[in-house]
């Protein structure tokens, strides 16, 4: 059975084919990508626990797919400042992106295998923060996107939108922790609150701002 690492280079080379095709992160290539992961998913044969390391291998591929194609766009451009930062701008819009198609698709892929849905939200989640840090990304993009992302598929896997919001919510901060503590006050106060008509509560004290003092 593929491991985590394999269904990631899965995933990985599924869209950077995509990217590259289109040059942008259109719905198309959204509708794409989440099918990519949900058939790695499903096609891992995985079940119980193991269905969550294949959603987080999935969702890793597919940040990672986004690094390397930017790292190549900015490779073959103009040497320039104003260049890099362009570039640096549409890998972190893309970040968000693909991390929400991958959660969608990853998700939808538990559900086929019989998965725990709630681990394997938090759980991804937490990946996409892991991996964003890898590669540089803002964190808060990545962890939006996994929380509409978990939001999105909610539906198709038989949770509630607010159960799976809070525990994709909860697996980004406590991801963003082991970055930092300002890196998870940061994330918190970017994924609590509502997203997409949901209301966001995550159930950890990570990321909590410390009391104004009296």
């Amino acid at each position: 059975m593929p491991d985590e690492r394999e269904i990631g280079k899965r995933v990985k080379g599924g869209i950077i084919g995509v990217i590259r095709g289109t040059g942008e992160i259109a719905q198309v290539a959204i509708e794409t990508v989440a099918e990519t992961a949900q058939v790695a998913v499903k096609g891992a044969g995985a079940t119980g626990a193991a269905v969550a390391g294949m959603a987080v291998g999935a969702v890793k591929g597919a940040i990672q797919s986004v690094g390397e194609v930017g790292s190549l766009a900015a490779e073959t451009s103009a040497d320039s400042i104003e260049t890099a930062a362009d570039s640096a701008a549409r890998v972190g819009s893309k970040v968000g992106t693909v991390t929400k198609a991958a959660v969608i698709g990853a998700l939808r892929g538990t559900k086929d295998v019989g998965g725990e849905a709630m681990s394997a939200i938090q759980q991804t989640a937490s990946g996409a923060v892991l991996e964003a840090s890898e590669i540089g990304a803002d964190l808060t993009t990545a962890a939006v996107g996994a929380v509409e992302g978990a939001i999105e598929a909610a539906k198709d896997i038989g949770v509630s939108a607010e159960d799976a919001a809070s525990a994709a919510a909860t697996g980004a901060i406590e991801a963003a922790a082991t970055v930092g503590e300002t890196a998870a006050q940061r994330v918190r106060r970017t994924v609590e609150g509502t997203i997409k008509g949901v209301k966001v509560v995550a159930k950890t004290a990570a990321g909590k701002e410390p009391p104004e003092p009296k």
